[in-house]
């Protein structure tokens, strides 16, 4: 009998439980599609550090499903509080409370089920977009396509039951022990309100601001930083403006409201009377609950941009980082490296290859390189030929000290290498990658001058670089590394006894692991950062339809005294409008500044010009996108429960 009963009323309150439903099918669509892609076999395959990905989705999930309990048991309470009435009929028809406890356990069971169930499905669909995703950053072919994963399907069940058994283990305690009385009244209680003075609400808003600013001064000292205080004042910016964040929510809208209820005009007019106190009891109840959506919206969107911006400008790098097929690199002099590259021969076809030095001038703290092999190198990436004429010298260096070495030039361009006068400028400096930190020099830069110069000089760091035929396999960089370890015995001259530092970097192998670093990073920023916007909107529009039965009241009235059906609907989406506008915007501003920040601070770093912007731009289009289907989720069902009452 009761599992009927069960089966009617969920049928009966689908309205309460569609916001609720929608966001436990989202939930388990992302928890199971992102455990999926993390398990993957062909993922996992990619790269021999891929679990970083693995490990990564498995705690972001861990710490989903720990929110999101609390969110279930936040979505419980409310549809317990919309149905007080009707449970309140049960138990005076002689329902004891452990059969209505039955009952709604019940139907929460229902729900539950065919939540996972269709959370399940879209996730399918979910996984194979984000494997596609993964396949396609790592140049991957990849066919798109329907799959399930039984794995991810337990250990998705395994993290829903502790999600959907805690909530319901606190709905079911509190449901236990309430009373017929609580039942019948509690939504007749009026709402304390206490007034506060203006200036009282200024000081707060001027503290708030007070302390985003300071957090915002202290980020940009953090990133100049280089030390582990940059740790703790990051640490200490973040509680700042979390705690300004909070402040600035709590009064900023009871202010609103207080300043746009002293003009009169404004408020009596175009029927604004009622959402004002529509808003007014609103964030009277509900003021706390919004500064916590307020910080919530905040970090997912900080949480998103910086996932995003930082992995795609790894990726965006990593052809920088890795521009020959197999590198060698010895800290000391060796005659040749004849032997390894015929080692590598026997592993891949070798298309070509070039050994060089480096040699070091003691009045220069700078590396120095011959033209001859520099051109070298630079025909080796494609590039063209560089002259140098009447004693000249080139700098070869990272884009990020261009400006720098630029006025240093023009304070003095010239140098003395053995008693020979060089000099140089502006037009003789060249940025593209090269490896300025290990083959290029070794501090992101490095001087270039004349063959019969340079060979006067003593080599100090030896270098070999090979072009494959077919660009290698990952696994050559390990086998590469113990034939130079264990195997190779070349006659290397160091003028230290300190250990010899060798390098050895296969293209192949750097992009994939890179990639895998990549991938995880921007995969868990965009999970966790979607989840909180979810439960973010889901908290807002079950705040918003709490107040049903009160605003149902409202609008029979307004209609009564002639407002019309179009006027109604239009004073209901102000009044949604206004209610979820209020906590996204100040969010929003802080992703502005921070990609602003981030613009000023990094874009030198990154190789694509435009990639912060861009990541901005794809970061408010994600939140936008989720927004927007919860408000008009919200509208659809609160404008039918109260746009078309006629009592």
């Amino acid at each position: 009998m009761y599992s009927q009963l069960s089966l009617k009323n969920v049928r009966r309150s689908l309205r309460d439980y569609v916001i609720y439903f929608t966001t436990l099918a989202l939930i388990i669509a992302l928890i199971y599609s992102f455990l999926s892609l993390g398990l993957s076999k062909d993922i996992r395959s990619l790269a021999e550090n891929m679990s970083l990905l693995t490990n990564g989705l498995l705690f972001v999930s861990i710490l989903v499903t720990l929110i999101s309990a609390f969110i279930t048991s936040y979505a419980m309470n409310f549809i317990l509080t919309q149905r007080k009435k009707e449970f309140a009929t049960y138990m005076l028809m002689g329902m004891e409370n452990h059969n209505l406890l039955r009952l709604f356990i019940g139907e929460s069971i229902v729900i539950g089920i065919l939540a996972f169930l269709i959370g399940t499905g879209i996730g399918s669909v979910f996984s194979g977009v984000l494997s596609k995703l993964v396949m396609s950053i790592f140049a991957v072919p990849y066919l798109h396509q329907f799959s399930f994963s039984f794995p991810s399907m337990v250990l998705s069940f395994g993290l829903f039951l502790v999600m959907y058994g805690l909530g319901l283990f606190k709905t079911a305690k509190v449901l236990r022990k309430t009373k017929i009385i609580h039942l019948l009244y509690d939504h007749v209680k009026n709402e304390a309100y206490k007034e506060r003075s203006l200036p009282r609400y200024i000081v707060y808003l001027l503290w708030s601001v007070c302390l985003i600013g300071f957090s915002i001064v202290l980020i940009i000292k953090a990133v100049t930083i280089v030390s582990s205080l940059a740790i703790l004042i990051l640490l200490l910016a973040v509680i700042l403006i979390l705690l300004g964040l909070y402040v600035f929510y709590r009064w900023l809208p009871a202010l609103l409201v207080k300043l746009i209820g002293r003009k009169k005009q404004l408020t009596y007019g175009n029927n604004n009377l009622v959402v004002l106190g529509s808003l007014r009891s609103r964030i009277n109840s509900s003021g706390k609950i919004i500064a916590v959506i307020a910080i919530l919206l905040a970090f997912s969107l900080a949480t998103m941009f910086i996932g995003l911006v930082m992995g795609a400008g790894y990726k965006i790098n990593i052809e920088s980082e890795y521009p020959y097929d197999v590198t060698v690199a010895i800290d000391a002099y060796v005659a040749d490296f004849d032997q390894v590259v015929e080692y590598i021969a026997t592993k891949t076809p070798v298309k070509d290859h070039l050994s060089y030095y480096l040699y070091q001038e003691t009045s220069l703290p700078v590396e120095i390189m011959a033209l001859s092999d520099y051109n070298l190198l630079r025909e080796q990436l494609g590039l063209d030929q560089k002259d140098l004429v009447d004693n000249q010298y080139l700098i070869h260096c990272e884009k990020v000290y261009q400006k720098e070495i630029m006025e240093k030039l023009a304070r003095d361009s010239s140098l003395n290498i053995n008693g020979i006068q060089l000099n140089s400028n502006e037009k003789l400096i060249f940025t593209e990658p090269m490896e300025q930190k290990r083959m290029v020099g070794t501090n992101g830069y490095v001087l270039v001058i004349p063959d019969a110069i340079a060979f006067s000089l003593e080599p100090s760091l030896s270098r070999l670089v090979v072009t494959l035929a077919t660009g290698g396999e990952p696994e050559l960089r390990d086998e590469l590394n113990r034939f130079i370890r264990n195997q190779w015995k070349p006659n290397i001259q160091s003028p230290t006894s300190q250990p010899i530092f060798k390098s050895v970097t296969v293209k192949a192998w750097g992009i994939a692991n890179s990639l895998s670093g990549f991938v995880a990073l921007s995969f868990c920023g965009l999970y966790l950062s979607v989840v909180f916007i979810v439960l973010s909107c889901t908290v807002l529009g079950f705040e918003q339809l709490a107040s049903t039965v009160r605003s149902r009241r409202t609008y029979s009235i307004i209609r009564k005294l002639g407002v019309t059906d179009l006027e109604r609907r239009n004073l209901i989406l102000k009044e949604l409008s206004i209610f979820f506008l209020i906590p996204a915007v100040l969010p929003c501003i802080l992703l502005l500044v921070l990609a602003l920040g981030s613009h000023k601070l990094f874009a030198a770093y990154i190789l694509q010009p435009n990639t912060i912007p861009f990541y901005t731009v794809i970061t408010l289009v994600i939140f936008m996108g989720i927004y927007s289907v919860y408000f008009a989720g919200t509208y659809l069902i609160y404008s039918r429960a109260v746009g078309n009452s006629s009592a």
